[in-house]
C-alpha cells in the first residue's frame, strides 16, 4: 500500500537526484524517471537524512535507473532490493535495519563486516539457494 506523498521529502529528494546526477536538462526520459524516483521517495515516512542516503545508495547501486537488474537477476530496480517490492518503502526498511543490525558499519548490505550477523544471515542474503533468515 502506498503511503501519503510529501511533497517536501519529494522536492528534497529530487533536489539530491539532480544535484547528484546532472543529469542533462534535454533529457526528459530520464528527468521523469528521477521524478519517478523522487515521488517514490516523497512516499515513504523518511527523514529528510534517511532521504538523502536513499539517493546515494540509488545513484550507486543503479546509476538511478528504475529498471535497473543485478546480481544475476535477483536485484531490481532502483535501489536494487531482491523481492518483488522494489519501491522506495522496500530500500528504506532495508537501510533502517541495516543501520540498526551494524550502526552503519555496513551500511545496505546487511552485517557482512560489522560481525554482528546472526549466524547463517549472510548467507542466506547472497546464496539463492539457501533459505531467507
Amino acid at each position: 500500500m502506498r503511503g501519503t506523498m510529501n511533497p517536501t521529502l519529494a522536492v528534497h529528494a529530487l533536489i539530491c537526484l539532480l544535484s547528484w546526477l546532472h543529469p542533462s536538462p534535454t533529457n526528459v526520459p530520464r528527468l521523469r524517471e528521477l521524478t519517478m524516483i523522487a515521488a517514490d521517495i516523497g512516499q515513504t515516512d523518511a527523514t529528510p537524512e534517511e532521504a538523502e542516503l536513499l539517493v546515494a545508495v540509488c545513484a550507486h547501486e543503479s546509476n538511478c535507473h528504475v529498471r535497473a537488474v543485478g546480481d544475476g537477476g535477483l536485484s531490481r530496480g532502483a535501489w536494487q532490493v531482491r523481492g518483488r517490492d522494489v519501491s522506495a518503502r522496500s530500500a528504506l526498511a532495508k537501510l533502517r535495519w541495516s543501520m540498526r543490525a551494524c550502526g552503519g558499519l555496513d551500511i545496505y548490505a546487511g552485517c557482512g563486516g560489522c560481525g554482528r550477523c546472526p549466524a547463517g544471515l549472510l548467507e542466506s542474503l547472497v546464496d539463492p539457494t539457501l533459505p531467507r533468515r
